[in-house]
């Protein structure tokens, strides 16, 4: 709309509908958040640190103050875009997205929702109403590393999140998710790294090689932010900055 390529008769505002917004732990442990929900009540709401750590992480340096209370997860999602802050811990979380319409309800998981560019799998009379993440039954925990220009109201140059359970305190690695964001057209899993660490003893040579392998899931390009060999270096070290942060998170805030 702001570019005129969009040119509505009409706009309804949704921001202060109270069942769009809001965070909920479910009976069964997964973490509900509402679509309208901002990034400054994810980030500061201590379910989201305690369940979804890589979520608020993102969600508390996206922006400006002034942008993070107005900005909302669904928006951030639904936008559509390669370096959308909250993809990559949507995706390593499992998070599932609640779509609406008069037809009823369906549910998308983040892994695989975006297509491409400002584009979605969302039909144009659907709207999204929550963002789902199941819990874990295992240790676990999750974080998220970006990588600017400068330290804040910037776009991500590279971004990644981590997901790893343990099969009890101090490991070995039950399973792992990890998701890189703006080195491909949409954000994307890391199948790579995640191979390198389930089954092995958490540590920092385990962290340092998938991280290595994640370079091989990257897909960048060259923009006026940064070329794509720096991009492919910036997913090394945010990688293994994220496996390290998630596993201290999984291991009771014991570094590895």
């Amino acid at each position: 709309i702001r570019l005129g390529a969009k040119r509505p008769s009409l706009l309804v505002a949704i921001d202060s509908v109270p069942e769009l917004a809001g965070v909920k732990v479910l009976e069964d442990g997964s973490l509900r958040i509402g679509a309208a929900t901002t990034m400054a009540a994810i980030a500061r709401d201590p379910a989201v640190m305690e369940r979804m750590g890589a979520l608020s992480d993102a969600a508390g340096w996206m922006g400006s103050p002034q942008v993070r209370n107005r900005a909302s997860i669904g928006g951030n999602l639904c936008n559509a875009r390669p370096c959308a802050d909250t993809a990559p811990p949507s995706i390593v979380g499992g998070a599932v997205l609640e779509l609406r319409s008069v037809r009823g309800t369906r549910k998308v998981p983040a892994d695989g929702f975006m297509t491409g560019p400002g584009q979605t799998v969302r039909n144009p009379d659907e709207l999204c109403v929550a963002v789902v993440f199941p819990p874990s039954g295992r240790p676990a925990g999750s974080a998220f590393f970006t990588c600017t220009n400068r330290k804040a109201v910037e776009i991500t140059i590279t971004s990644a999140a981590a997901w790893i359970e343990l099969e009890n305190d101090g490991g070995p690695i039950a399973s792992a998710r990890v998701a890189l964001g703006s080195v491909a057209p949409t954000p994307v899993r890391a199948p790579s790294a995640e191979a390198a660490l389930v089954g092995r003893t958490p540590g920092n040579k385990v962290f340092a090689e998938a991280a290595a392998e994640a370079v091989r899931d990257a897909r960048p390009i060259d923009d006026l932010r940064a070329g794509a060999q720096y991009r492919r270096w910036m997913v090394e070290v945010m990688v293994r900055r994220a496996l390290e942060r998630a596993f201290e998170r999984a291991n009771g805030g014991a570094r590895p």
